[in-house]
């Protein structure tokens, strides 16, 4: 647990934590050999897409979407995760200014704006999460066994750049330009790693106290933070005990956060005060103390940064890798539950087949899975395959291209929108849309097939 200090407070009060729960199932009836990765292992301890979870002696105060997550790359993590932050040592003004008083949420406002702010960089940081991130993308990919076919692909990026997008990663995004400015966050070179513990010695003994991160020295800009790690052989006695501080002279720099001392590590968070202006440098300086008075101490001169901003303008959006791929739920049941996870087993055949296409966020990409137990696709496919194997194929051919594109431009389209509106109701509202126009071109796509089926032929006899 990372013990974070309150916006306008002096202490190290509310505790954060996470783990990733990969919480596996027996197959479906007739396959029961099979196990499958739950959809939502997460689901199993908290109200599905809330991940983050706020406690104050052990109940529920709050709970937050997984927004934050999605937003920094880990859509697929936030599936599986749980955060937990612990509110309980905090004193009763951050208890008041961090939840409502009928404990039906978080309450916006200066700490939790600050709080977020700690742990986003604190998930961005580790190494572990971004590493499962990809196992579990390209777990997800590996079952796949038919990628979308170059034509398709062609068509919908034809149809995509008609729209407006530009051929890029998914937007929108902010390009160089000249109509506004935008705070942003810089790039990282690496992220935290979980190291292996380091030998310490019995309390009070210590010989060894070393500032390892960063060097030569530490740049934080405003409005960030950044970390500070102290190796040493020290026992987790001196901690409890208090006998391990930090500073900086000047007093420009202040705690955003400390993970207490453990297997010979200790790590702070620090960023600049409010009075902190960028030019501002000193020293850092972290100290060990033995019970007789005598002092180990270390330090790294340190820089304030302005906040990173570019001159930006808005731009409609990207073009994201993308792939169109029909599933269902008794052939790939995983993919199946993670785009439909209220659809699983339990479900109705009628359920299932209710539902059209879907887009997914998968890596730097977008898939769109396609049902092919969809009622009217389904139909359409049986009443053609009997006539024409060729028909069929310009059929699903037509059917692909038309729900690719429109999927990608929903999923485009939502991102910053209808920012009143529930997860849950929009993804509802999406699903109606998609169904809609999932039937009218399944009949689209058909009379399309025809039309190119009868050219073909005329095309042939002449």
């Amino acid at each position: 647990m990372e013990y974070v200090v309150p916006y306008g407070t002096p202490d190290a009060s509310v505790g954060i934590e996470y783990w990733v729960v990969l919480n596996y199932r027996k197959g479906r009836a007739g396959k029961r050999d099979e196990v499958v990765l739950r959809p939502h292992s997460n689901e199993l301890y908290l109200q599905t897409g809330h991940p983050i979870i706020g406690t104050l002696n052990g109940q529920n105060q709050g709970e937050l979407t997984a927004q934050l997550l999605k937003d920094i790359g880990l859509g697929m993590v936030a599936r599986h995760m749980v955060i937990h932050i612990d509110a309980s040592n905090a004193n009763s003004r951050v208890r008041r200014e961090l939840f409502s008083t009928n404990r039906e949420g978080f309450k916006e406002g200066p700490i939790l704006t600050d709080l977020t702010r700690v742990l986003e960089k604190m998930l961005q940081e580790d190494e572990m999460l971004h590493a499962i991130e990809r196992e579990l993308t390209e777990k997800l990919a590996k079952r796949e066994s038919q990628s979308t076919s170059d034509e398709v692909k062609r068509q919908v990026t034809k149809l995509l750049l008609e729209a407006g997008l530009q051929v890029r990663d998914e937007g929108p995004s902010y390009v160089p330009g000249h109509q506004e400015r935008q705070t942003v966050r810089e790039q990282k070179k690496g992220r935290h790693r979980t190291l292996d513990p380091l030998l310490t010695l019995p309390f009070p003994q210590v010989t060894k106290f070393t500032i390892v991160a960063p060097l030569p020295r530490m740049n934080v800009r405003i409005n960030d933070n950044e970390v500070v790690l102290v190796e040493t052989d020290a026992d987790s006695e001196f901690d409890r005990r208090g006998l391990i501080a930090i500073r900086t002279e000047p007093d420009w720099l202040e705690q955003a956060a400390k993970a207490p001392l453990r297997g010979g590590r200790v790590r702070w968070r620090l960023r600049p005060k409010q009075a902190t202006k960028p030019g501002d440098t000193g020293r850092i300086i972290a100290t060990i103390t033995r019970p007789d008075g005598s002092q180990l101490k270390d330090q790294v001169e340190f820089e304030v940064l302005p906040a990173l901003e570019e001159r930006a303008k808005k731009e409609k959006g990207y073009i994201p890798p993308f792939e169109i791929i029909p599933i269902n739920p008794e052939d790939h049941p995983e993919p199946w539950g993670t785009v439909w996870p209220d659809l699983g087993d339990e479900a109705t055949l009628e359920d299932q087949g209710s539902v059209a296409y879907k887009p997914l966020k998968v890596g730097g990409g977008i898939n769109v899975y396609y049902s092919t137990i969809f009622a009217p696709f389904k139909e359409q496919v049986e009443a053609l395959k009997p006539k024409s194997a060729a028909l069929s194929e310009l059929f699903r051919t037509n059917y692909e291209i038309w729900i690719g594109y429109h999927a990608i431009l929903q999923e485009n389209s939502r991102i910053g929108e209808k920012e009143n509106v529930s997860d849950e109701v929009l993804e509802r509202l999406l699903e109606s849309d998609r169904i809609r126009v999932a039937r009218m071109q399944v009949k689209q796509a058909l009379h399309t097939a025809e039309l190119m089926e009868k050219a073909m032929q005329m095309q042939a006899s002449e």
